[in-house]
């Protein structure tokens, strides 16, 4: 039950009813039965109990007055205090005796209002409240808000008040906002799309949350606002010394000993090394032979050449130079002038050294239903081609032994062969963007039956395992 006054800005009640009537929005909630109503200026009346759905108070007596309709009102709980108690006590003496006063007048009152009384006549005590400090013996109730544990009750909808005032900032101050957490649905629209794609993305992507992933050149592309950025798949960049027949390196004076190697054979195997070893194609091998008066290194081998050791002098072939200084020697050419075997690769996080595009303008060969587009110098269509040598070959023999990564997209109305075997896993049977491995001659004809269509190469780039 509440210990704390209320004070009511609009109640109503009639002649002779005991139920008072709350026109505002003020709380009735938890009336302590003995509470004592003041209504405009009449004497206090008990009440017994309050209705917080029908909004009323329920008095101990009939309302001995007249009708007051839409009027002010304050209830007092008993509990406040002894001293009110003594006050009320007081009252009733005081009205006790100006009713015996005035009976024997020759028109008795019908009706007392307290403004009938006399302020003069009355004695000290009924003439205000009295102030909180002139209150001594106060109950610890009515000396601050209750702590929580005190407060008991449950509270259900219909008692919930319309509407409450507050002071915004201390609101605020006391009940920080909550941070309201996003939907799963809403979560999800901020994550991009993950995508694959074939093709690489040209067109702004408008501001899409996407990213697209290419299996086929292992690329990953993420849409920024108006373009889109390709993440690299380069983990590391170098060159790599890659020697054709009759290129060799030069000593400037004749050389016995022993000698140690790195080399990538691409074709010949071992051919043309120091002692001619036999060795795999397209891996790696360190090699360590004795050789005599040695003035000539690697003149008929194909392949790459990593670095060569002599009587602990070595030159690493990784950057684009003519002479070796470090073991007194330099590129040359049996026949014609000397160009650059340097050439960049790009290792790839599958293990593999990926070379440039190397795709010639002009084709070695082609068939006689093949054409090159005068445009597009990788767009290529045939007509019919149904001979097995009606074919495109884009390199001479030199290249047959090259490991080789192909990228094309084809538009053939029958499947067709990559490489001159003319056998699987080479042989492309749908119209798509692939990607093939080979270490073939690479000879686009018919497989079974004649071919028409166009197939265009995005790129023939040469691959080389990672050395360890």
């Amino acid at each position: 039950m509440s210990n704390y006054a209320r004070d009511f800005s609009d109640v109503t009640i009639t002649n002779g009813s005991s139920t008072l009537q709350i026109n505002s929005n003020d709380s009735n909630f938890a009336i302590a039965p003995g509470s004592r109503l003041f209504l405009n200026g009449f004497l206090p009346v008990t009440v017994t109990a309050g209705d917080t759905i029908n909004r009323t108070l329920t008095l101990a007596a009939q309302w001995p007055h007249a009708d007051q309709i839409n009027v002010q009102a304050a209830l007092i709980p008993i509990g406040l205090g002894d001293w009110l108690l003594q006050a009320l006590d007081n009252n009733r003496a005081a009205y006790e005796a100006f009713v015996a006063t005035i009976e024997g007048q020759e028109d008795p009152l019908t009706e007392v209002k307290w403004s009938d009384i006399v302020a003069a006549t009355l004695p000290e005590f009924v003439k205000r409240w009295a102030k909180y400090s002139e209150i001594t013996d106060k109950p610890a109730y009515a000396q601050g808000w209750p702590s929580f544990e005190n407060v008991t009750g449950t509270l259900t909808r219909e008692q919930l008040p319309e509407d409450i005032e507050t002071d915004n900032k201390r609101t605020q101050a006391l009940s920080p906002p909550v941070k309201t957490e996003a939907s799963l649905t809403h979560r999800l629209i901020d994550y991009p799309k993950l995508k694959l794609t074939e093709t690489i993305p040209t067109e702004s992507p408008n501001n899409r949350r996407e990213m697209l992933f290419d299996d086929i050149r292992g690329l990953v592309h993420v849409a920024l606002t108006d373009r889109w950025f390709s993440i690299p798949n380069t983990i590391e960049k170098r060159k790599f010394m890659v020697k054709i027949a009759n290129r060799y390196i030069q000593l400037n004076s004749s050389y016995t000993g022993t000698i140690t190697m790195r080399v990538y054979p691409l074709g010949g195997g071992g051919n043309g090394l120091p002692n001619n070893p036999t060795l795999a194609n397209n891996q790696w091998h360190t090699i360590t032979e004795s050789v005599s008066g040695l003035s000539q290194i690697a003149r008929d081998f194909e392949g790459i050449i990593d670095y060569i050791e002599m009587d602990g002098r070595w030159q690493t072939f990784d950057s684009d130079q003519s002479h070796f200084h470090s073991i007194d020697a330099y590129y040359a050419s049996g026949s014609g002038t000397a160009v650059s075997p340097f050439r960049d690769f790009y290792l790839r996080s599958d293990g593999y050294w990926y070379g440039n595009d190397i795709t010639p303008e002009t084709p070695l060969s082609m068939g006689p239903s093949w054409s090159q587009d005068a445009t597009n110098k990788k767009l290529f269509t045939v007509s019919g081609a149904v001979d097995s040598d009606d074919a495109l070959r884009f390199f001479g023999s030199n290249f047959d032994g090259y490991e080789m990564e192909v990228i094309l997209k084809s538009n053939i109305d029958n499947d067709f062969a990559l490489t001159i075997s003319n056998s699987d896993p080479n042989i492309v049977y749908y119209s798509e963007i692939g990607k093939y491995i080979t270490n073939e001659r690479i000879y686009l004809k018919r497989h079974n039956s004649a071919i028409t269509g166009t197939v265009e190469i995005e790129s023939l780039r040469m691959r080389v395992v990672n050395y360890e």
